[in-house]
């Protein structure tokens, strides 16, 4: 005769506890591998590869213009010069940007900035309080900012100077 009142109890709590059992070793593998490295050797470091688009020439920094981009860092920054298809990144708080011709995708990202451009394919905000305009054309423009605005209009060019 059984001591337990019901018949598989037992039995029950045996796979119960090696159920936990198998979830806490398993548990152990998994969290082992993420652990730290402590004896091993530095990692290789893998030096940038020009010609795939990863040099240091292609990375645009503070401020900086190149073939691809233009890049507005610097708050109160006040830039004016063709934008000639390229992408814009204005990512300065209290900016004024003027890119006269044709520009390519313009990204508004900071704070209080005025962005006027010649034309845009595309205009996106995200940032707050900017201003955005463009001389001509239709651009598509994805406004995901906060109290910013895109009109027609502004001082820029619709041809480059």
């Amino acid at each position: 005769m059984s001591l337990l009142p019901f018949s598989g109890v037992g039995e029950f709590m045996v796979g119960r506890v090696l159920g936990i059992a198998f979830v806490a070793v398993l548990t152990g593998l998994l969290v082992a591998g993420c652990g730290l490295d402590r004896g091993g050797d530095d990692p290789e470091e893998i030096a940038p590869t020009p010609d795939l688009g990863q040099g240091p020439e292609d990375e645009p920094v503070d401020g900086v213009s190149n073939d691809q981009v233009i890049v507005v860092v610097d708050d109160g920054a006040e830039v004016h010069e063709d934008c000639a298809d390229r992408e814009v990144v204005v990512k300065a708080d209290d900016a004024v940007v003027i890119l006269d011709g044709d520009c390519g995708l313009v990204r508004a990202t900071g704070r209080n900035s005025v962005v006027e451009v010649g034309t845009a394919k595309k205009i996106v905000l995200v940032g707050v309080d900017n201003q955005v305009s463009f001389a001509s054309g239709d651009p598509e423009v994805i406004n995901h900012g906060r109290n910013t605005t895109v009109s027609e209009g502004g001082t820029a060019s619709p041809e480059a100077e």
